[in-house]
Protein backbone atom coordinates (compact mmCIF):
# COMPACT_ATOMS: atom_id res chain seq x y z
CA UNK A 1 0.00 0.00 0.00
CA UNK A 2 1.32 3.52 -0.68
CA UNK A 3 2.70 5.68 2.08
CA UNK A 4 -0.47 7.09 3.61
CA UNK A 5 0.09 4.89 6.65
CA UNK A 6 3.00 6.95 7.91
CA UNK A 7 0.85 10.05 8.38
CA UNK A 8 -1.36 10.72 11.36
CA UNK A 9 -4.73 9.23 10.38
CA UNK A 10 -6.46 12.34 11.64
CA UNK A 11 -4.99 14.19 8.66
CA UNK A 12 -6.76 11.95 6.16
CA UNK A 13 -9.95 13.94 6.09
CA UNK A 14 -8.05 17.20 5.68
CA UNK A 15 -5.84 15.75 2.96
CA UNK A 16 -8.80 14.44 0.98
CA UNK A 17 -10.29 17.90 0.73
CA UNK A 18 -7.12 19.08 -1.00
CA UNK A 19 -7.69 16.67 -3.88
CA UNK A 20 -11.25 17.80 -4.54
CA UNK A 21 -11.27 19.53 -7.94
CA UNK A 22 -12.10 23.20 -7.59
CA UNK A 23 -12.55 25.75 -10.32
CA UNK A 24 -14.85 28.67 -10.98
CA UNK A 25 -16.24 29.87 -14.26
CA UNK A 26 -15.23 33.41 -15.21
CA UNK A 27 -15.74 35.53 -18.26
CA UNK A 28 -13.07 34.16 -20.57
CA UNK A 29 -10.81 37.07 -21.38
CA UNK A 30 -9.47 36.56 -24.88
CA UNK A 31 -6.81 38.87 -26.26
CA UNK A 32 -6.81 38.43 -30.03
CA UNK A 33 -4.21 39.52 -32.50
CA UNK A 34 -0.61 39.80 -31.40
CA UNK A 35 1.68 42.63 -32.37
CA UNK A 36 4.30 41.25 -34.73
CA UNK A 37 7.27 43.29 -33.56
CA UNK A 38 9.82 44.39 -36.12
CA UNK A 39 11.24 42.46 -39.03
CA UNK A 40 12.15 38.79 -39.28
CA UNK A 41 14.89 38.06 -36.75
CA UNK A 42 18.14 37.21 -38.48
CA UNK A 43 20.18 34.51 -36.81
CA UNK A 44 23.92 35.17 -36.82
CA UNK A 45 26.37 32.27 -36.41
CA UNK A 46 28.91 32.75 -33.64
CA UNK A 47 31.88 30.43 -33.98
CA UNK A 48 33.47 30.19 -30.58
CA UNK A 49 35.04 27.80 -28.13
CA UNK A 50 33.68 28.93 -24.76
CA UNK A 51 36.90 27.84 -23.10
CA UNK A 52 38.82 30.43 -25.12
CA UNK A 53 36.70 33.46 -24.19
CA UNK A 54 38.24 36.01 -21.82
CA UNK A 55 37.70 34.93 -18.24
CA UNK A 56 35.95 37.43 -16.01
CA UNK A 57 37.62 38.52 -12.79
CA UNK A 58 36.45 36.43 -9.85
CA UNK A 59 34.57 38.75 -7.49
CA UNK A 60 35.89 39.03 -3.94
CA UNK A 61 34.45 40.86 -0.91
CA UNK A 62 35.63 44.45 -1.15
CA UNK A 63 35.26 44.61 -4.93
CA UNK A 64 32.82 47.20 -6.34
CA UNK A 65 29.11 46.55 -5.85
CA UNK A 66 26.50 47.12 -8.55
CA UNK A 67 23.11 47.80 -6.97
CA UNK A 68 20.26 47.04 -9.41
CA UNK A 69 17.12 49.04 -8.52
CA UNK A 70 13.77 47.33 -8.39
CA UNK A 71 11.68 48.62 -11.28
CA UNK A 72 8.36 49.31 -9.59
CA UNK A 73 5.92 51.98 -10.69
CA UNK A 74 4.99 52.79 -7.10
CA UNK A 75 1.31 51.86 -7.39
CA UNK A 76 1.47 49.14 -4.74
CA UNK A 77 -0.42 50.08 -1.60
CA UNK A 78 -1.15 48.56 1.79
CA UNK A 79 -4.38 46.61 2.16
CA UNK A 80 -6.06 46.27 5.53
CA UNK A 81 -6.59 42.52 5.75
CA UNK A 82 -7.19 40.79 9.08
CA UNK A 83 -4.38 38.55 10.28
CA UNK A 84 -5.19 34.87 9.99
CA UNK A 85 -3.21 31.66 9.99
CA UNK A 86 -2.68 30.14 6.56
CA UNK A 87 -5.30 27.34 6.39
CA UNK A 88 -2.83 24.76 5.06
CA UNK A 89 0.13 25.25 7.38
CA UNK A 90 -1.13 23.32 10.41
CA UNK A 91 -1.63 20.15 8.37
CA UNK A 92 1.97 20.40 7.18
CA UNK A 93 3.27 21.01 10.71
CA UNK A 94 1.51 17.84 11.92
CA UNK A 95 3.42 15.57 9.52
CA UNK A 96 5.28 12.78 11.31
CA UNK A 97 6.76 9.44 10.38
CA UNK A 98 9.55 8.08 8.19
CA UNK A 99 10.89 10.38 5.48
CA UNK A 100 11.33 9.32 1.85
CA UNK A 101 14.95 8.47 1.04
CA UNK A 102 16.78 11.19 -0.89
CA UNK A 103 20.41 11.02 -2.03
CA UNK A 104 22.36 14.27 -2.15
CA UNK A 105 24.73 13.93 -5.10
CA UNK A 106 26.69 17.15 -5.65
CA UNK A 107 26.93 20.41 -3.74
CA UNK A 108 29.39 23.10 -4.79
CA UNK A 109 29.70 26.86 -5.10
CA UNK A 110 29.25 28.48 -8.49
CA UNK A 111 30.38 31.85 -9.73
CA UNK A 112 29.27 34.93 -7.78
CA UNK A 113 29.46 38.65 -8.47
CA UNK A 114 29.20 42.03 -6.78
CA UNK A 115 25.81 42.76 -8.32
CA UNK A 116 22.76 43.05 -6.06
CA UNK A 117 20.79 40.96 -6.83
CA UNK A 118 22.75 38.17 -8.55
CA UNK A 119 19.58 36.80 -10.26
CA UNK A 120 20.95 33.23 -10.30
CA UNK A 121 19.70 31.03 -13.13
CA UNK A 122 20.90 27.67 -14.34
CA UNK A 123 19.84 24.44 -15.98
CA UNK A 124 21.06 20.90 -16.45
CA UNK A 125 21.73 19.32 -19.85
CA UNK A 126 23.15 16.10 -21.21
CA UNK A 127 26.72 16.87 -20.15
CA UNK A 128 26.86 20.23 -18.41
CA UNK A 129 25.25 22.46 -15.83
CA UNK A 130 25.20 26.10 -16.98
CA UNK A 131 24.96 28.94 -14.46
CA UNK A 132 24.41 32.65 -15.15
CA UNK A 133 24.29 35.67 -12.83
CA UNK A 134 24.23 39.44 -13.00
CA UNK A 135 27.80 40.70 -13.18
CA UNK A 136 29.41 44.10 -12.81
CA UNK A 137 28.31 45.09 -16.32
CA UNK A 138 26.10 42.33 -17.70
CA UNK A 139 25.56 38.59 -17.47
CA UNK A 140 28.36 36.27 -16.38
CA UNK A 141 28.07 32.61 -17.54
CA UNK A 142 29.87 29.53 -16.24
CA UNK A 143 29.64 25.88 -17.34
CA UNK A 144 30.36 22.86 -15.13
CA UNK A 145 30.80 19.16 -15.81
CA UNK A 146 27.64 17.63 -14.40
CA UNK A 147 29.36 14.41 -13.30
CA UNK A 148 31.94 16.10 -11.09
CA UNK A 149 31.06 19.79 -10.77
CA UNK A 150 34.44 20.65 -12.31
CA UNK A 151 34.74 23.92 -14.24
CA UNK A 152 34.19 23.37 -17.98
CA UNK A 153 34.20 26.97 -19.26
CA UNK A 154 34.02 30.54 -17.98
CA UNK A 155 33.07 32.63 -16.29
CA UNK A 156 32.63 34.67 -19.45
CA UNK A 157 30.48 37.65 -20.42
CA UNK A 158 27.33 36.58 -22.23
CA UNK A 159 27.64 39.53 -24.61
CA UNK A 160 30.84 37.86 -25.88
CA UNK A 161 28.40 35.88 -28.04
CA UNK A 162 26.75 39.02 -29.42
CA UNK A 163 26.53 39.53 -33.17
CA UNK A 164 26.39 43.33 -32.80
CA UNK A 165 23.86 46.08 -32.15
CA UNK A 166 22.31 46.66 -28.74
CA UNK A 167 23.35 43.20 -27.54
CA UNK A 168 27.01 44.25 -27.62
CA UNK A 169 26.18 45.74 -24.24
CA UNK A 170 24.30 43.11 -22.30
CA UNK A 171 23.03 44.21 -18.91
CA UNK A 172 21.74 41.18 -17.03
CA UNK A 173 18.55 39.52 -15.73
CA UNK A 174 19.71 36.28 -17.36
CA UNK A 175 17.73 33.12 -17.99
CA UNK A 176 19.21 29.74 -18.94
CA UNK A 177 17.09 26.87 -20.25
CA UNK A 178 18.05 23.50 -21.66
CA UNK A 179 15.75 22.66 -24.58
CA UNK A 180 15.68 18.91 -24.03
CA UNK A 181 13.44 18.27 -27.04
CA UNK A 182 16.18 19.52 -29.37
CA UNK A 183 19.19 18.87 -27.13
CA UNK A 184 20.15 22.58 -27.37
CA UNK A 185 20.68 25.46 -24.95
CA UNK A 186 19.01 28.86 -24.69
CA UNK A 187 20.80 31.74 -22.93
CA UNK A 188 19.30 35.21 -22.59
CA UNK A 189 19.72 38.66 -21.05
CA UNK A 190 18.43 42.16 -21.72
CA UNK A 191 20.59 44.93 -23.18
CA UNK A 192 21.64 48.15 -21.45
CA UNK A 193 19.87 50.25 -24.09
CA UNK A 194 17.39 49.82 -26.91
CA UNK A 195 14.97 47.53 -25.00
CA UNK A 196 16.75 44.51 -26.44
CA UNK A 197 16.29 40.88 -25.49
CA UNK A 198 19.44 39.02 -26.46
CA UNK A 199 18.81 35.34 -27.17
CA UNK A 200 21.48 32.73 -27.90
CA UNK A 201 20.80 29.13 -28.94
CA UNK A 202 23.51 26.49 -29.20
CA UNK A 203 24.00 25.25 -32.76
CA UNK A 204 24.77 21.68 -31.74
CA UNK A 205 24.48 19.38 -28.76
CA UNK A 206 27.98 20.55 -27.75
CA UNK A 207 27.58 24.02 -26.23
CA UNK A 208 31.30 24.37 -25.50
CA UNK A 209 32.79 24.06 -28.98
CA UNK A 210 29.77 23.68 -31.28
CA UNK A 211 29.00 27.37 -31.77
CA UNK A 212 25.93 29.51 -31.18
CA UNK A 213 23.21 31.42 -33.02
CA UNK A 214 22.68 35.01 -31.88
CA UNK A 215 19.21 36.61 -32.09
CA UNK A 216 18.25 40.15 -31.08
CA UNK A 217 14.65 41.22 -30.54
CA UNK A 218 13.64 44.69 -29.35
CA UNK A 219 10.54 45.61 -27.40
CA UNK A 220 8.88 49.03 -27.35
CA UNK A 221 9.39 49.21 -23.57
CA UNK A 222 12.11 47.97 -21.27
CA UNK A 223 11.71 44.17 -20.81
CA UNK A 224 12.42 44.03 -17.08
CA UNK A 225 12.52 40.70 -15.23
CA UNK A 226 12.27 38.57 -18.41
CA UNK A 227 11.38 34.88 -18.05
CA UNK A 228 11.18 32.19 -20.73
CA UNK A 229 9.84 28.69 -21.25
CA UNK A 230 10.31 25.92 -23.81
CA UNK A 231 7.32 24.65 -25.81
CA UNK A 232 7.45 22.53 -28.99
CA UNK A 233 6.52 25.33 -31.41
CA UNK A 234 7.77 28.41 -29.57
CA UNK A 235 9.88 29.90 -26.83
CA UNK A 236 7.35 31.74 -24.69
CA UNK A 237 8.39 34.70 -22.60
CA UNK A 238 7.21 37.48 -20.33
CA UNK A 239 8.54 40.62 -18.68
CA UNK A 240 7.62 43.13 -16.01
CA UNK A 241 6.28 46.42 -17.33
CA UNK A 242 4.19 47.71 -14.46
CA UNK A 243 0.44 47.33 -14.76
CA UNK A 244 0.59 46.28 -18.45
CA UNK A 245 2.37 42.91 -18.31
CA UNK A 246 3.34 41.57 -21.74
CA UNK A 247 3.84 38.04 -23.03
CA UNK A 248 6.05 37.07 -25.98
CA UNK A 249 6.32 34.35 -28.59
CA UNK A 250 9.68 33.58 -30.21
CA UNK A 251 9.88 31.38 -33.28
CA UNK A 252 11.62 28.34 -31.75
CA UNK A 253 11.35 26.27 -34.94
CA UNK A 254 13.54 28.77 -36.78
CA UNK A 255 15.86 29.60 -33.91
CA UNK A 256 17.45 26.13 -33.92
CA UNK A 257 20.20 25.37 -36.41
CA UNK A 258 19.07 22.56 -38.77
CA UNK A 259 22.60 21.44 -39.61
CA UNK A 260 24.80 22.60 -36.73
CA UNK A 261 26.33 25.29 -38.96
CA UNK A 262 23.74 27.76 -40.22
CA UNK A 263 21.41 29.97 -38.18
CA UNK A 264 17.94 30.35 -39.71
CA UNK A 265 16.02 33.60 -39.90
CA UNK A 266 13.15 33.51 -37.42
CA UNK A 267 9.76 34.97 -38.11
CA UNK A 268 9.08 38.26 -36.23
CA UNK A 269 8.54 37.80 -32.53
CA UNK A 270 5.04 38.50 -31.25
CA UNK A 271 3.84 40.44 -28.25
CA UNK A 272 0.50 40.63 -26.45
CA UNK A 273 -0.33 42.70 -23.38
CA UNK A 274 -2.43 41.13 -20.68
CA UNK A 275 -4.49 42.66 -17.92
CA UNK A 276 -2.84 44.16 -14.87
CA UNK A 277 -3.71 43.46 -11.24
CA UNK A 278 -4.63 46.31 -8.86
CA UNK A 279 -2.42 46.79 -5.83
CA UNK A 280 0.87 45.91 -7.56
CA UNK A 281 3.47 48.10 -9.22
CA UNK A 282 5.61 45.10 -10.18
CA UNK A 283 3.94 42.16 -11.90
CA UNK A 284 4.47 39.56 -14.59
CA UNK A 285 2.95 36.39 -15.95
CA UNK A 286 5.12 33.31 -15.40
CA UNK A 287 5.78 31.10 -18.46
CA UNK A 288 5.17 27.39 -17.96
CA UNK A 289 8.26 25.44 -19.05
CA UNK A 290 8.21 21.88 -20.41
CA UNK A 291 9.78 18.94 -18.56
CA UNK A 292 9.74 15.35 -19.84
CA UNK A 293 7.60 14.13 -22.77
CA UNK A 294 6.05 16.58 -25.21
CA UNK A 295 2.48 17.76 -24.64
CA UNK A 296 -0.38 16.49 -26.82
CA UNK A 297 -0.20 17.61 -30.46
CA UNK A 298 -1.13 21.26 -31.05
CA UNK A 299 -1.46 21.96 -27.32
CA UNK A 300 -1.23 25.68 -26.51
CA UNK A 301 1.50 27.06 -24.29
CA UNK A 302 0.60 28.35 -20.83
CA UNK A 303 1.24 31.21 -18.44
CA UNK A 304 0.28 31.24 -14.76
CA UNK A 305 -0.36 34.01 -12.22
CA UNK A 306 -1.73 34.11 -8.67
CA UNK A 307 -4.42 36.53 -7.51
CA UNK A 308 -4.92 37.47 -3.88
CA UNK A 309 -8.53 38.66 -3.95
CA UNK A 310 -8.07 41.18 -1.14
CA UNK A 311 -4.77 42.63 -2.29
CA UNK A 312 -5.64 42.55 -6.00
CA UNK A 313 -9.00 44.27 -5.77
CA UNK A 314 -11.64 41.61 -6.41
CA UNK A 315 -15.01 43.33 -5.82
CA UNK A 316 -16.32 40.62 -3.46
CA UNK A 317 -13.30 38.82 -2.04
CA UNK A 318 -13.86 35.50 -0.33
CA UNK A 319 -12.36 35.17 3.16
CA UNK A 320 -11.56 31.48 2.55
CA UNK A 321 -10.31 31.25 -1.03
CA UNK A 322 -8.03 32.92 -3.56
CA UNK A 323 -7.19 32.23 -7.21
CA UNK A 324 -4.61 30.82 -9.56
CA UNK A 325 -5.03 32.28 -13.04
CA UNK A 326 -4.14 30.12 -16.04
CA UNK A 327 -3.76 31.55 -19.54
CA UNK A 328 -3.50 29.71 -22.88
CA UNK A 329 -1.15 31.12 -25.52
CA UNK A 330 -2.00 29.90 -29.01
CA UNK A 331 0.45 31.37 -31.52
CA UNK A 332 0.29 31.64 -35.31
CA UNK A 333 3.68 32.88 -36.51
CA UNK A 334 2.47 33.19 -40.11
CA UNK A 335 -0.49 35.40 -39.22
CA UNK A 336 -0.16 37.26 -35.92
CA UNK A 337 -3.82 38.26 -36.16
CA UNK A 338 -4.74 34.68 -35.34
CA UNK A 339 -2.65 34.56 -32.15
CA UNK A 340 -4.72 34.45 -28.95
CA UNK A 341 -4.02 34.83 -25.25
CA UNK A 342 -7.00 33.32 -23.40
CA UNK A 343 -7.77 33.32 -19.71
CA UNK A 344 -9.09 29.93 -18.60
CA UNK A 345 -11.48 29.51 -15.66
CA UNK A 346 -9.88 30.57 -12.39
CA UNK A 347 -8.50 27.77 -10.23
CA UNK A 348 -9.89 28.26 -6.73
CA UNK A 349 -7.32 27.58 -4.00
CA UNK A 350 -7.20 27.95 -0.23
CA UNK A 351 -6.89 31.50 1.09
CA UNK A 352 -3.40 32.95 0.98
CA UNK A 353 -2.01 36.34 2.01
CA UNK A 354 0.37 38.00 -0.47
CA UNK A 355 0.53 41.18 1.59
CA UNK A 356 4.06 40.56 2.86
CA UNK A 357 6.16 43.61 3.69
CA UNK A 358 3.34 46.19 3.58
CA UNK A 359 3.14 48.68 2.08
CA UNK A 360 3.99 46.61 -0.98
CA UNK A 361 6.34 49.28 -2.34
CA UNK A 362 8.66 48.77 0.69
CA UNK A 363 9.44 45.21 -0.52
CA UNK A 364 11.79 43.98 2.20
CA UNK A 365 10.91 42.30 5.50
CA UNK A 366 12.92 39.04 5.82
CA UNK A 367 15.26 39.43 8.83
CA UNK A 368 18.92 38.37 9.09
CA UNK A 369 21.15 38.01 12.15
CA UNK A 370 23.03 41.04 13.38
CA UNK A 371 21.78 43.64 10.91
CA UNK A 372 18.80 45.86 10.22
CA UNK A 373 18.99 45.03 6.48
CA UNK A 374 16.00 42.92 5.50
CA UNK A 375 15.55 40.83 2.37
CA UNK A 376 12.98 41.06 -0.43
CA UNK A 377 10.83 37.89 -0.76
CA UNK A 378 9.44 38.69 -4.27
CA UNK A 379 5.78 38.27 -3.37
CA UNK A 380 4.26 39.46 -6.66
CA UNK A 381 4.92 36.55 -9.04
CA UNK A 382 4.71 32.78 -9.30
CA UNK A 383 8.41 32.03 -8.99
CA UNK A 384 10.79 30.86 -11.70
CA UNK A 385 10.18 28.10 -13.00
CA UNK A 386 6.56 27.00 -13.32
CA UNK A 387 6.69 23.58 -14.98
CA UNK A 388 4.53 21.25 -17.10
CA UNK A 389 4.75 17.48 -17.46
CA UNK A 390 2.71 15.06 -19.62
CA UNK A 391 2.20 11.61 -18.10
CA UNK A 392 -0.08 10.38 -20.89
CA UNK A 393 -2.85 9.55 -18.41
CA UNK A 394 -2.89 13.17 -17.33
CA UNK A 395 -1.03 16.49 -17.61
CA UNK A 396 0.29 18.38 -14.62
CA UNK A 397 1.60 21.85 -13.74
CA UNK A 398 3.56 22.98 -10.69
CA UNK A 399 4.15 26.40 -9.21
CA UNK A 400 5.25 28.08 -5.98
CA UNK A 401 4.68 31.56 -4.54
CA UNK A 402 5.51 33.44 -1.35
CA UNK A 403 2.82 33.98 1.28
CA UNK A 404 2.44 35.47 4.74
CA UNK A 405 1.92 32.44 7.01
CA UNK A 406 -0.03 34.59 9.45
CA UNK A 407 1.20 33.22 12.78
CA UNK A 408 3.18 36.42 13.30
CA UNK A 409 3.77 39.59 11.30
CA UNK A 410 5.31 39.15 7.84
CA UNK A 411 6.30 35.50 8.24
CA UNK A 412 7.22 34.28 4.75
CA UNK A 413 6.38 30.71 3.71
CA UNK A 414 6.08 28.64 0.54
CA UNK A 415 2.62 28.03 -0.99
CA UNK A 416 2.95 25.37 -3.69
CA UNK A 417 0.33 23.89 -5.97
CA UNK A 418 -0.17 21.13 -8.53
CA UNK A 419 -2.78 21.48 -11.26
CA UNK A 420 -3.97 18.52 -13.34
CA UNK A 421 -6.18 17.73 -16.25
CA UNK A 422 -7.23 14.42 -17.79
CA UNK A 423 -8.34 13.67 -21.34
CA UNK A 424 -8.14 17.26 -22.48
CA UNK A 425 -10.70 18.35 -19.89
CA UNK A 426 -10.49 21.42 -17.65
CA UNK A 427 -7.46 22.17 -15.53
CA UNK A 428 -8.23 21.59 -11.85
CA UNK A 429 -6.50 21.89 -8.53
CA UNK A 430 -5.06 18.49 -7.61
CA UNK A 431 -3.17 19.44 -4.46
CA UNK A 432 -1.67 22.40 -2.65
CA UNK A 433 0.22 23.04 0.54
CA UNK A 434 2.01 25.69 2.59
CA UNK A 435 5.47 24.79 3.84
CA UNK A 436 6.46 26.69 6.97
CA UNK A 437 7.41 24.21 9.71
CA UNK A 438 8.77 26.79 12.17
CA UNK A 439 9.40 30.50 12.76
CA UNK A 440 12.14 30.86 10.15
CA UNK A 441 11.36 32.59 6.85
CA UNK A 442 11.33 30.66 3.59
CA UNK A 443 11.35 32.55 0.30
CA UNK A 444 12.63 32.48 -3.32
CA UNK A 445 10.95 29.10 -3.84
CA UNK A 446 11.67 26.70 -6.72
CA UNK A 447 9.85 23.47 -7.51
CA UNK A 448 9.95 20.60 -10.00
CA UNK A 449 8.63 17.06 -10.56
CA UNK A 450 10.52 13.96 -11.69
CA UNK A 451 9.36 11.24 -14.08
CA UNK A 452 7.66 9.34 -11.27
CA UNK A 453 5.64 12.31 -10.07
CA UNK A 454 7.82 12.98 -7.02
CA UNK A 455 8.17 16.67 -6.13
CA UNK A 456 11.13 18.61 -4.75
CA UNK A 457 10.72 22.09 -3.25
CA UNK A 458 13.79 24.27 -2.71
CA UNK A 459 14.05 27.75 -1.22
CA UNK A 460 16.13 30.24 0.73
CA UNK A 461 15.78 30.44 4.50
CA UNK A 462 16.69 33.32 6.82
CA UNK A 463 15.70 34.71 10.20
CA UNK A 464 17.10 36.76 13.06
CA UNK A 465 19.09 33.66 14.10
CA UNK A 466 19.70 31.92 10.73
CA UNK A 467 21.96 33.40 8.06
CA UNK A 468 20.68 33.19 4.45
CA UNK A 469 20.94 29.53 3.40
CA UNK A 470 19.44 27.04 0.92
CA UNK A 471 17.22 24.15 2.00
CA UNK A 472 14.82 21.71 0.39
CA UNK A 473 11.95 19.37 1.19
CA UNK A 474 9.84 17.11 -1.01
CA UNK A 475 7.33 14.31 -1.38
CA UNK A 476 6.79 11.04 -3.21
CA UNK A 477 3.95 10.69 -5.67
CA UNK A 478 1.98 8.35 -3.40
CA UNK A 479 2.26 10.46 -0.25
CA UNK A 480 -0.75 12.17 1.27
CA UNK A 481 -1.73 15.07 -0.98
CA UNK A 482 -0.82 18.60 0.04
CA UNK A 483 2.01 17.54 2.35
CA UNK A 484 5.78 17.64 2.05
CA UNK A 485 7.10 14.46 3.69
CA UNK A 486 10.87 14.80 3.23
CA UNK A 487 12.50 16.12 6.38
CA UNK A 488 13.90 19.55 5.57
CA UNK A 489 17.59 19.44 4.65
CA UNK A 490 20.12 22.26 4.38
CA UNK A 491 22.51 21.97 1.44
CA UNK A 492 24.15 25.42 1.39
CA UNK A 493 24.71 26.81 4.89
CA UNK A 494 24.97 30.53 5.56
CA UNK A 495 27.40 32.19 7.95
CA UNK A 496 26.96 35.90 7.25
CA UNK A 497 24.26 38.45 6.48
CA UNK A 498 23.73 40.02 3.08
CA UNK A 499 24.57 43.71 2.78
CA UNK A 500 21.67 44.48 0.43
CA UNK A 501 17.93 43.87 0.62
CA UNK A 502 18.05 42.74 -3.02
CA UNK A 503 18.40 38.98 -2.69
CA UNK A 504 18.43 36.69 -5.68
CA UNK A 505 15.19 37.93 -7.27
CA UNK A 506 14.78 34.33 -8.40
CA UNK A 507 16.30 30.89 -8.12
CA UNK A 508 15.88 27.91 -10.46
CA UNK A 509 15.35 24.16 -10.35
CA UNK A 510 15.41 21.68 -13.25
CA UNK A 511 15.42 17.94 -13.97
CA UNK A 512 18.29 16.01 -15.55
CA UNK A 513 17.03 15.21 -19.07
CA UNK A 514 18.94 11.92 -19.20
CA UNK A 515 17.56 10.13 -16.14
CA UNK A 516 14.51 12.40 -15.66
CA UNK A 517 15.05 11.86 -11.92
CA UNK A 518 17.87 14.09 -10.66
CA UNK A 519 16.91 17.58 -9.47
CA UNK A 520 19.47 20.36 -9.98
CA UNK A 521 18.93 23.71 -8.30
CA UNK A 522 20.83 26.86 -7.43
CA UNK A 523 20.38 30.02 -5.43
CA UNK A 524 22.18 32.69 -3.47
CA UNK A 525 23.37 32.08 0.06
CA UNK A 526 25.87 33.75 2.40
CA UNK A 527 28.64 31.54 3.84
CA UNK A 528 30.97 34.48 4.63
CA UNK A 529 30.26 36.83 1.77
CA UNK A 530 27.82 36.14 -1.06
CA UNK A 531 27.89 32.79 -2.86
CA UNK A 532 25.84 30.77 -5.32
CA UNK A 533 25.08 27.25 -4.12
CA UNK A 534 24.57 24.59 -6.82
CA UNK A 535 23.06 21.29 -5.67
CA UNK A 536 21.75 18.02 -7.09
CA UNK A 537 19.60 15.45 -5.31
CA UNK A 538 17.53 12.41 -6.31
CA UNK A 539 14.75 10.40 -4.72
CA UNK A 540 15.97 6.84 -4.26
CA UNK A 541 12.56 5.61 -5.41
CA UNK A 542 12.89 7.21 -8.87
CA UNK A 543 13.55 4.56 -11.51
CA UNK A 544 15.58 6.67 -13.92
CA UNK A 545 12.55 7.62 -15.95
CA UNK A 546 12.11 4.08 -17.26
CA UNK A 547 9.02 3.14 -15.26
CA UNK A 548 6.16 5.53 -14.58
CA UNK A 549 4.47 5.04 -11.19
CA UNK A 550 1.00 3.62 -11.91
CA UNK A 551 -1.46 2.35 -9.31
CA UNK A 552 -4.51 4.44 -10.05
CA UNK A 553 -3.17 7.47 -8.16
CA UNK A 554 -1.62 8.76 -11.37
CA UNK A 555 -5.07 9.09 -12.93
CA UNK A 556 -6.12 11.29 -10.04
CA UNK A 557 -7.98 8.57 -8.14
CA UNK A 558 -7.44 8.48 -4.39
CA UNK A 559 -8.80 4.93 -4.06
CA UNK A 560 -5.36 3.39 -4.64
CA UNK A 561 -3.95 4.75 -1.39
CA UNK A 562 -6.97 4.57 0.89
CA UNK A 563 -6.68 1.91 3.64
Amino acid sequence: MPRIGRMELCLLGVALTLVTPAFAEVDRTVVRGAQAVGDPVVGVPVDVDLRQLPTLHAWQPGDPIREVPRRDDGSGHPVDTPAQLDPLVEGQRAVTGPTPAVTELLSFDGNVSGANPNDPTGDIGAQYFFEAINGSGGTSVTAYDKATGALAAGPFALDSLSAGGVCNNGFGDPIILYDHIAGRWLLSEFSSSGNGMCIYTSRTADPITGGWCAYTVQDSSFPDYPKFGVWPDLYLGSSQQGNSPPVYALDRVNMLSPDGVSCPTARPFQKLTGSGLPGLGFEAYTPVDLDGPEPPANAPAYFVRHRDEELNGDPNPSPTTDKIELWEFDVDFDNSGNTTFTQLPDIVVAEFDSNLCPPISVFSCIPQPGTSTRLDPLLEVVMNRASYRNFGTHETMLGVLQVDVGDFTDHSGERWFELRRTGGGPWMLFQEGTFSPDAEHRFMGMIAMDAMGDILLGYNVSSSTVFPSIRYTGRLVGDSPGLMTVVESEVSTGGASNSSSRYGDYNQMGIDPIDDCTFWFLGMYNPSGKAIGINSVKFDACLDGSVIFSDGFESGSTSAWLP
